[in-house]
């Protein structure tokens, strides 16, 4: 009776601090920021959006399930749901790994795991499938951490909720082998297999083999936030590469001191951890290593990761090192509260009165709020939700209607924008998922001033074609190239390239896009083989999916059943 007091109510603090974080959130639109695009309308039969192209498939199967989870939940609505959720579950993932201790403890596991540096910069920067799949590591720890009783349903969800992305997939193996080698490691391997498999399929597929530039580990390198430098950004979960993202509080030096409180109780509750339970402290320890060595790589050593990714470009997942720090995350929120339970115990002796040991429980609790009030409402209020302009529907309309073949051109040919109706804030070009065409954009990133080499080979092609004064339309529709948009009020959008001099003008221009169409072109489509395995890919990943959730679905009426019988007994029986 009592445990299922304890779980609700971390249940309901986890939900609370999620929804502060979300009090920005509320009113008409989208959440648009850096990585973070969502469209109002998604068009299921773009081939890219299942990982069919020349592309690398960063967004698969991210965008796929999102497109179809839209066919039936409003995107406005879904976008809350699944940022909100993402927070709270990873704040009760957290505490459910310390299920044996008390409520005050578990509350400090939980607030630490959900508000921490990483989550906040990873928001802004809208890498939203790394806060699902950092809800969802020790969701996998708990369904593995008894070998010889694996919570298989639990698992395969979780892992699944890890494969949003190559680096996030990754990741979600990586800590289903180390928590759970015990239980089987084959086991755990082709369940990875069979969930990861569309965005697996997609990158061996590609036309392509993926190129990386090494230049980029420079510009991804971990970077200070206050006094403490890159050591102690890193050590307390930050350390982004754009520093753009950071929370202002960590600037200062008031939060460098809380910092450092906050990590001498993590490393006192290290010690205790491991005077108590060192079967789970073990692989959660050695995870943190993991991300903190990956983190700091691109800083310390970044020649070695540079020859690595010049030798074998899929190690190009690595630049980006500190986002591997979620690996890291469990780690120090389950040592924050050991270390509260071990200052609560201390509290309770001098006072020599049990009750004061909630005393030290709560003050470890304030600190990870202390050193990052600007989390609250939203990382400063730096998150608002938009709508877009109207021009964009008209544009869509426009586009659908066309009968002209071949894809989709986005100009200026950059993969950033600023838009005014964005309120100035850098997104990556929605344009590049609006409208119902395979659409050709760059991905050529500039980084901390340095502009890395593209990875798609088709959009270098364009990309030549562009920037020759000489080249014509006719140069675009050998590339497949029968549409073009025109972001006009983007830097350079007032000027086209002479390979877009003679295009027609489709429909009625608005203030912010154009669109042109170009004769002669065709249609550029992945093979049937590529199509075909890209499906079989989808179809194992769905099924396994399915599974999981069929099964849980039928056990949830007796769960239900029995949470609502011990919920409806007096208190302490």
């Amino acid at each position: 009776m009592m445990q299922r007091w304890r779980d609700l109510v971390v249940v309901q603090w986890s939900l609370l601090l999620a929804l502060v974080v979300a009090l920005p959130w509320r009113g008409p639109g989208f959440l648009l920021s850096y990585d973070m695009v969502w469209i109002p309308h998604w068009t299921l039969e773009r081939e890219d959006l299942w990982g069919v192209g020349s592309a690398v498939p960063r967004a698969v199967p991210s965008d796929g399930v999102v497109a179809v989870l839209s066919e039936v939940v409003d995107p406005v609505v879904l976008q809350r749901v699944v940022l909100i959720g993402a927070i709270a579950l990873g704040g009760v993932g957290a505490a459910r790994l310390l299920d044996h201790c008390g409520l005050g403890v578990r509350l400090v596991a939980a607030t630490y795991a959900l508000w921490n540096p990483f989550v906040a910069e990873r928001l802004v920067l809208g890498q939203w499938p790394v806060l699902v799949a950092l809800a969802c590591f020790p969701w996998i720890v708990v369904a593995v951490r008894d070998p010889k009783a694996v919570r298989g349903v639990v698992l395969t969800l979780a892992l699944a909720g890890t494969a949003l992305s190559i680096a996030t997939g990754l990741m979600g193996l990586v800590v289903a082998l180390v928590a759970g080698w015990r239980a089987g490691v084959l086991r755990i391997a082709v369940l990875g297999l069979l969930v990861n498999a569309p965005w697996i399929v997609a990158t061996v597929a590609r036309f392509e083999p993926v190129t990386s530039d090494p230049g980029g580990v420079t510009a991804f390198a971990a970077q200070p936030e206050g006094p403490l430098g890159r050591l102690g950004a890193l050590a307390s979960l930050g350390g982004i590469w754009n520093t753009e993202v950071v929370p202002t509080s960590r600037t200062s030096v008031v939060t460098a001191v809380l910092v450092v409180v906050l990590l001498l109780v993590v490393a006192l509750g290290a010690v205790r951890w491991w005077r108590t339970d060192r079967r789970l402290l073990v692989p959660l320890a050695v995870l943190a290593v993991l991300g903190h060595a990956l983190a700091a790589w691109g800083w310390l050593a970044p020649g070695t990761l540079e020859d690595l990714i010049a030798w074998q470009g899929a190690a190009g997942v690595l630049r980006d090192g500190t986002r591997y720090l979620a690996l890291a995350v469990p780690f120090h929120a389950l040592a924050l509260a050991h270390g509260a339970g071990y200052l609560g115990t201390r509290v309770a002796a001098l006072a020599e009165d049990v009750r004061w040991s909630t005393v030290g429980v709560v003050a470890v609790l304030a600190l990870p709020l202390a050193a990052l009030p600007d989390l609250a409402n939203g990382v400063g209020g730096r998150l608002t939700p938009v709508e877009y302009p109207d021009s964009w529907d008209s544009a869509a309309a426009t586009i659908e209607a066309s009968q002209v073949p071949g894809d989709l051109l986005v100009l200026p040919f950059d993969p950033y924008r600023a838009p005014s109706w964005n309120d100035g804030r850098s997104v990556l070009d929605p344009a590049g998922r609006y409208f119902d065409r395979e659409t050709v954009v760059d991905d050529a990133l500039t980084v901390s001033g340095v502009t890395l080499a593209s990875e798609n080979p088709r959009a270098m092609d364009v990309a030549v074609v562009l920037d020759d004064p000489l080249a014509t339309t006719a140069d675009l529709a050998r590339l497949g190239i029968g549409l073009v948009v025109v972001d006009v009020e983007a830097p350079g959008g007032d000027v086209l390239p002479a390979a877009v001099g003679g295009a027609r003008e489709l429909g009625a221009a608005s203030d912010d896009l154009r669109v042109l169409e170009i004769d002669g072109a065709r249609r550029i489509a992945g093979t049937e083989e590529v199509r075909t395995a890209v499906t079989v890919a989808w179809g194992l990943a769905a099924l396994t999916v399915g599974l999981a959730l069929l099964l849980a679905l039928s056990r949830l009426p007796r769960r239900l059943r029995a949470a609502a019988r011990a919920l409806s007994r007096p208190y302490g029986e």
